[in-house]
Order: C-alpha cells, then sequence, then structure tokens
C-alpha cells in the first residue's frame, strides 16, 4: 500500500486526504461484495427475473435448516404458559400475529433481547 505523507494545515485538508485514502478501500469493498453475491446465486439472472417472487426469495436466500419446515408447530412451555408458533412459508405465527423471525416471536413473548433458536430450543 502506498504511503501518504501529506502535512494538513486545515480540518478540510484532513477530510479530503482521509477521502483520498479511503475510496479505494471502499471501492474495493463494493466489489468484493459484489462478486461474493454474485458467487452465491447459482441462477443467472435472467432466470431470477422471470420467477415469482417467492421463489427470487428462496432462489438467493437458501433456508435455515434449525427451522423445520412450513407447517410444523413449535412449542413451548415458558412460565405456566404452552407457547406454540406455526412456521410459514415467510415468517412465523404466534396469536394471530405473523412475525418475520423467531428471535421476533421470542422476544415478544419474554419481553426482552433473546435469540429465538435458543428460546425455542432450535439451535445446532
Amino acid at each position: 500500500m502506498k504511503k501518504i505523507n501529506k502535512k494538513c494545515s486545515s480540518k478540510k485538508s484532513i477530510s479530503l486526504s482521509a477521502e483520498e485514502i479511503s475510496k479505494p478501500v471502499i471501492e474495493n469493498h463494493e466489489l468484493k461484495t459484489l462478486v461474493s453475491n454474485i458467487e452465491t446465486q447459482n441462477l443467472p439472472s435472467e432466470t431470477l427475473q422471470n420467477l415469482p417472487n417467492s421463489q427470487k426469495q428462496q432462489a438467493t436466500k437458501p433456508k435455515d435448516l434449525r427451522i423445520p419446515p412450513e407447517g410444523s408447530i413449535i412449542s413451548k412451555t415458558y412460565r405456566g404458559q404452552q407457547i406454540e408458533v406455526k412456521v410459514l412459508e415467510n415468517g412465523f405465527e404466534y396469536k394471530g400475529k405473523v412475525y418475520k423471525s423467531i428471535s421476533r416471536v421470542a422476544m415478544t413473548i419474554t419481553k426482552r433481547q433473546i435469540s429465538g433458536y435458543v428460546f425455542f430450543g432450535l439451535s445446532k
């Protein structure tokens, strides 16, 4: 990496120097992110464009193997109450309300931040 020796006499000069130094790093990071996203997708972009939205999500985001299949009921007794959560295609249903993540359901129940996988005993 090229060492930059500049004397900065004002705050503006410092900002410009920092910006000049960080720009290649930021661009390189964006490129790496783009390349890694392309590598993780197994389908060509033309195929993804022709799929319905639900299939696009499944094609680009692998399902977490800790979560039971769609339609399953996850149950747990918590503080004397029987908790039942239904696994949906794109979320979880608890007391008639749909949540995006199992952790959000666990946080709603316990009223504190907690891992849903740990709370429901789904961790590996």
